[in-house]
């Protein structure tokens, strides 16, 4: 008799396997639809059946098994519908195989009842052991209430022995069927979350703005339609399968691989990097790129995610340029080209803390045009700012031959600034920018000095020290200027002593 239990058993736990593969596409819980309830209720009433084709035969009309357990997981996972419905199949087999009698209309009759008892206890609680042997208990109740009619209490050790191997056998055997059974529901459960996962990640993926690669050993095995098109490809199988690195630019293929290591091997954090692809067509874009650690179909891949940020580039780009021309434009004086006052006191200050540091000369040359006023008054302001102008050209090019500075300092006035010079120095780039002006040859009528338009220039030299403001050099400067005005104009005077410089 245990042979034939355990070959009972063996047949419930194999059948609670292919149920549970039947269903595997399939939510089954108390509150699924009473359509699925009905077929898992018949499913576990064709188990019963099975399992009553192995029974244990006592007499010619009275048979044991496990057919009870099949109702009680249906109670459990189903509710009362499928409990139900697994019993009333349960018990036209019971009648159908063995022949209509008074045992097989009692285990009939009483196994409806376990059906509708196992039904209504299990309610909509779902699948738990606890449950199962509370269900199994009393499910076993009506089983021994059974086997003691039909064996008409003649022999009461026969039924003690019968009832404690059944007790027995369908605690322990019940019990590790529903842990199996729990086990693949759980099991196709967790498969069918993490698909829908996986599906609703790669509707995202596909949905994404972004270019989206997934790689296995660095090969793409799957990439958005985004992506399809920045690297300028007229369908997926062109890129599907080939390396990643392939569209790399070789100036940074290797640093790209390296990063792609060390996210794979956790050494690195995902982060964003500016990387230069090459596409399909050879055109180069830059992109900005993110790469984390996922798992694709089960296996551990690289996600890569690509924004082509090659517009914004320009875009940042021309803005540089245009405000590094703003800056340069800021720096220069609208009507000569060179720099203005602003320019010249921030270069006068770094000149002079310069020179101070290395104990060098530092040399300003201060002019302007001689008799401006009335030569305004006589050809107007437009020639006058066309003289400005011309002769700050002629002055720019005289100064920039040894790398020095010139701005306009005001009106028709102007300031150098020659860093490393000393007074002879700067003397002689005095008389060469005067020399200049001259060879213009710009008429002046207003003037009875002389016929073309010149300019008087005074210059100053020192050594700076760096808690002096550098101004001081200015004002010396202005100084000679005026003293070269008041000797007749058209000349250069060094402060202190020209006719030292000159020397």
């Amino acid at each position: 008799m245990f042979k034939d239990f355990i070959t009972n058993a063996a047949m419930l736990v194999t059948s609670f396997f292919i149920i549970g593969q039947l269903f595997k596409d399939y939510r089954l819980r108390p509150s699924s639809s009473w359509k699925m309830k009905a077929a898992l209720g018949v499913c576990f009433g064709l188990q019963g059946i099975l399992l009553m084709i192995y029974s244990v035969r006592l007499n010619e009309s009275v048979i044991v098994d496990l057919r009870h357990i099949p109702t009680v997981v249906a109670a459990m996972q189903g509710g009362p519908v499928s409990a139900v419905v697994s019993a009333f199949i349960i018990t036209s087999g019971r009648i159908g195989l063995f022949g209509p009698s008074h045992s097989s209309i009692v285990a009939a009759i009483l196994m409806l009842l376990i059906g509708i008892t196992c039904g209504i206890l299990a309610g909509r609680k779902g699948m738990s052991l606890r449950r199962f042997l509370l269900l199994n208990t009393v499910a076993m109740l009506y089983v021994s209430v059974a086997v003691s009619m039909n064996l008409h209490f003649h022999d009461l050790q026969q039924i003690a022995s019968v009832l404690a191997c059944h007790w027995v056998i369908s605690t322990v055997v019940g019990l590790l069927s529903v842990y199996a059974f729990l086990y693949i529901v759980r099991a196709h459960e967790s498969t069918r979350r993490l698909q829908e996962s996986e599906a609703r990640y790669k509707r995202l993926i596909t949905a994404s703005p972004d270019a989206t690669f997934v790689l296995s050993q660095d090969l793409i095995v799957f990439i958005n339609e985004k992506g399809v098109r920045m690297l300028r490809a007229a369908a997926r199988k062109e890129l599907l399968g080939r390396s990643i690195y392939d569209f790399f630019h070789p100036d940074n293929r290797n640093t790209a691989w390296t990063y792609c290591q060390d996210i794979r091997s956790g050494k690195a954090q995902p982060e964003l990097i500016e990387h230069k692809l090459v596409c399909l067509d050879d055109t180069e874009i830059i992109v900005e790129l993110s790469v984390s650690p996922t798992v694709y179909k089960g296996n551990a891949a690289l996600l890569v995610t690509l924004r082509d940020i090659t517009g914004r580039k320009t875009t940042e780009r021309q803005l540089q340029e245009a405000l590094s021309l703003l800056q340069k434009l800021s720096d220069l004086d609208g009507l000569t080209g060179i720099a203005n006052r602003r320019k010249l006191d921030e270069h006068l200050a770094k000149a002079w803390s310069h020179c101070a540091a290395n104990r060098s000369p530092l040399s300003v040359i201060m002019f302007d045009v001689d008799h401006f006023k009335a030569y305004n008054d006589s050809y107007g302001h437009l020639g006058g700012d066309e003289v400005l102008r011309t002769i700050a050209l002629a002055a720019n090019a005289v100064l920039l031959q040894k790398s020095h500075f010139i701005a306009r300092y005001g009106g028709e006035e102007f300031a150098c600034i020659l860093a490393e010079v000393g007074a002879t120095g700067a003397y002689e780039s005095a008389e060469a920018i005067r020399i200049a002006v001259e060879r213009l040859a710009l008429p002046c009528k207003p003037s009875d000095e002389n016929q073309y338009v010149t300019v008087s220039l005074g210059l100053a030299s020192l050594v700076p020290d760096a808690s002096a403001p550098p101004e001081q050099l200015i004002d010396l400067a202005d100084k000679a200027l005026y003293q070269a005005k008041a000797e007749g104009r058209n000349r250069t005077v060094c402060y202190g002593s020209a006719d030292e410089a000159a020397g």
